[in-house]
Parts: structure tokens; sequence; C-alpha cells
């Protein structure tokens, strides 16, 4: 009876438009009519009408030579009113801030989206990776710090299940891109308390991740610590930033109604 009446008012035009959109948007480019309709699996006709839908709202722009498509800036207004209004978000950016301007590093905030890690917020200090991440970005869950302290803070097969559906490769040399090693890591970072990335998405990348949690103790976001491998030797990742990293996260699980004993902490 549930799911008739979820597929009842399920609006599926609604759903289609907001696809094209989230194409669109990961795509971080222009992608024409073609590519859009390849991509979501909707005929030539169908993709243009809700192009020409979202374009008549202002969300999507035609370029110049009316052969491609870009989301416009006022899809914008739509994340940062999510973001601003998020009690994550509020509680976590003072932090984020003030931590970046003590260390001089780059300090981010992610959830977990599917098998993906969702940046929610991020205060950069310098250029690491040649690819340019900003609050919106997304990365791979199993390879990232972030991502493995998410997925060590589910339930085992609700993280195998992700695992199974995610494509595990090897971005670099160090990639671990076996499930089963994945899970062997998983269980380390459960029980120290955070993650490390060495290298894993790229080699001149090294971070470390500890978890948020809200008021019940669940894990509901990741914060870490992105530095230079270069800067950065792998010892000091785990002697020096990791307790500043772990620090910081248990402070924003207090904001957001987390509380444990001292005692407890650092087990």
């Amino acid at each position: 009876m549930q799911n008739n009446l979820e597929s009842r008012y399920h609006i599926h035009s609604l759903a289609k438009g907001l696809n094209v959109l989230e194409a669109l948007g990961q795509a971080r480019r222009t992608m024409t009519l073609s590519e859009i309709s390849e991509r979501l699996g909707f005929s030539m006709s169908t993709a243009y009408r809700f192009l020409h839908t979202l374009e008549s709202l202002g969300f999507v722009e035609k370029m110049a030579d009316h052969k491609a498509y870009r989301i416009t800036p006022k899809v914008l207004g739509l994340g940062y009113g999510a973001f601003s209004s998020s009690d994550l978000w509020q509680k976590a950016h003072p932090y984020l801030v003030n931590a970046s301007r003590e260390y001089g590093e780059t300090f981010n905030v992610a959830i977990l989206d599917g098998g993906d890690i969702l940046y929610i917020d991020r205060v950069k200090t310098k250029q690491i990776l040649t690819i340019d991440l900003e609050i919106g970005s997304k990365l791979p869950a199993y390879c990232t710090s972030m991502g493995r302290v998410l997925l060590a803070g589910l339930p085992r097969s609700e993280a195998r299940r992700i695992l199974k559906s995610s494509r595990l490769e090897k971005l670099t040399p160090r990639t671990i891109a076996s499930a089963l090693d994945i899970e062997a890591v998983l269980d380390v970072v459960a029980r120290k308390g955070y993650a490390i990335n060495d290298g894993e998405m790229a080699l001149e990348l090294r971070s470390v991740a500890a978890p948020v949690r809200d008021g019940t103790g669940k894990v509901v976001a990741a914060l870490n610590m992105a530095v230079r491998a270069s800067e950065y030797a792998r010892e000091r990742i785990d002697g020096e930033l990791a307790p500043v990293v772990k620090g910081i996260a248990l402070k924003i699980s207090a904001s957001m109604g987390y509380f444990r004993e001292n005692k407890d902490e650092g087990k």
C-alpha cells in the first residue's frame, strides 16, 4: 500500500528535469543536447523540452553557438539555501575557518552521497590537486579519508553494499582498490577514530579525517585536513595532524549535541 502511495505522488517529469540539472552540474562543463540525451537515456525531443523549460526558468543557459548548455548561477541560490539552513553547516563552519587560520592548511567537511562523498564546506588555503574542489564537489568514498570515515560509521552490511556497487579502480599506484582490503582498512579506521589518505587519490595529497557525530552518536559527516605530501611525512600525519583533526571533529560533534566522556577518547 505504501509503495502504491509513493508511486501515486511521484511526479516523473519533475524527477527527469532535476536529473538534467544534476547531469549538467556533475559534468562541470557545458554539455550538448545529444550528450545530455545519451547520458540520461532520454530522446532528443524529451531532453530538449526539459532544457527549454529550465532555460525559461533561468536555471540553464544556452551557449552563444546554440550547441551546448550549462547551469547558471541561479542554481547556487538553491544550494546556498540548503547549506546555510543546515544545522551541521552552521555549527561546523566557524571551526573550519578557525582551524584553517591556525594551521594554515585546507579543511573540509563532507557527507556520504551513495558511493561518493559530497563536500558541504571547504576552507582552502592552497591548491593541492589539479582539479578544483569546491562546495558541491564529489569524490569516490572508497579512496578518500573522509569517505572511509563515513563508510566505517555505517553498519558493515551497508558499507559492503556501497563498495560492491562502486567502481573500485587504482587512481594511483597506492590506491587500495580491493573491497576486502578496504573493509580491513575500515576496521582500523573504526578502531583508531580517524582515516588517512596517503597518496591514494593523488600522489601529491595526504589527508586525515575524523567523524562528526550528532546527538545520538551517529556519524553524520566527516572532517578532514588536506596537506601536500611534500610538506608532511606520513609519520607526522599520524603523530601530529590526526590528534588535531580528531579534536576539531569532537568539538563540532559536541556542538551537535554529542557527548563522550574524556576517558573514552582516543581509544
